[in-house]
């Protein structure tokens, strides 16, 4: 039975043939023309649900914390999010939401609003465990900030990396960004491909790659430890399920969680860690642009890895909203009896 994040990588499991969408091994340039499937525009008729959708929970004092499914409706969203699913899942594994006007909600209405659309998507996750059940707010907390892994409550650069969910067996199957607010100058957002990455080490570096297959301790964040559990959690930095490409990664606390289990980094695990960090650096395999206002960045977690740039402290507030979700239409979703037969034979 498997009990915990542990996940168990038969060292021979680069070998094991993939069956990825060819889409998902993208590069900069593959993007340039394809506008029309990394954005998509909320229609006329969804903005009118919405609308109604704020009037009833304002009319009923419903919070981001108490509002539910049957209360905010977006039929004409509903319509578009099979394919929006798709692109998730067999396309670029990310896109841009937008068509919301950034000032005409309020902050708590906003946060209603996104967590509504994510509800569509998939099955949001809790991010804390007494708080940020619903979502997380990403800001520049300066001082108050005093966890080494957030990097993202900070103006300063986030390295690429995946959310790792540290509370859960599972981690996010998505990830989505609401931008409330946009940094005056900088914070651009960026986006790598799983794919490409591991297209890479295969033609550049083959003798590392069954590195990335092994099982390392990641650091949790300070809200992410449960009490009566250690520090860390256990995974690959790359993994095959079911033919696909899965990536988990986050160096800021990789070496750190290496170092509480007693296990520090060898040398060879070391090399590894920094030539994939090259890697991630290389402007050809990234995506970069800078959300707005009222722009929802929504990807795949598993399929690519996400960062940040740095931004100026203080200048405008840049303030995102952050959800999580599990896929509710692969896989167990939320059924007790699937999650069981999933996550413990």
């Amino acid at each position: 039975m498997r009990l915990s994040n542990v996940s168990e990588i038969d060292r021979s499991t680069p070998a094991v043939p993939l069956t990825d969408p060819a889409a998902r091994a993208w590069r900069r340039d593959d993007l340039a023309s394809e506008q029309d499937t990394l954005f998509y525009d909320l229609t006329n008729g969804a903005n009118a649900e919405i609308t109604l959708g704020v009037g009833f929970a304002n009319s009923n004092s419903l919070t981001v914390d108490t509002v539910e499914q049957q209360d905010f409706r977006i039929p004409s969203f509903a319509r578009d999010v099979p394919d929006l699913r798709k692109r998730l899942d067999e396309g670029r594994g990310f896109f841009i939401l937008r068509g919301l006007d950034p000032d005409r909600w309020s902050e708590p209405e906003a946060e209603i609003i996104s967590w509504v659309l994510c509800n569509y998507l998939g099955q949001p996750m809790r991010q804390g465990i007494a708080h940020d059940r619903r979502l997380f707010t990403v800001a520049d907390r300066g001082a108050a900030n005093t966890d080494p892994t957030r990097l993202g409550a900070s103006p300063k650069r986030s390295p690429k990396h995946s959310d790792n969910g540290c509370l859960e067996a599972r981690p996010p199957c998505y990830l989505a960004l609401y931008c409330f607010r946009s940094a005056v100058e900088g914070g651009d957002s960026t986006i790598i491909s799983a794919r490409n990455v591991y297209d890479t080490i295969k033609v550049e570096q083959p003798d590392l790659l069954p590195l990335y297959f092994d099982t390392y301790e990641f650091r949790a964040p300070q809200a992410h430890v449960w009490p009566s559990r250690g520090p860390t959690i256990q995974k690959p930095i790359l993994e095959i399920v079911g033919g696909e490409m899965y990536i988990h990664y986050a160096r800021v606390m990789i070496e750190p969680g290496m170092e509480m289990a007693g296990t520090p980094l060898t040398d060879k695990q070391r090399e590894a860690l920094d030539y994939l960090d090259d890697i991630l650096e290389r402007p050809e395999l990234n995506f970069q642009y800078t959300l707005q206002a009222g722009e929802f960045l929504v990807m795949n977690n598993l399929a690519g890895l996400h960062g940040r740039e740095a931004f100026a402290a203080g200048s405008g507030g840049r303030t995102l909203k952050r959800f999580w979700m599990w896929r509710r239409h692969i896989g167990p979703g939320t059924d007790p009896v699937a999650l069981d037969q999933e996550e413990f034979s």
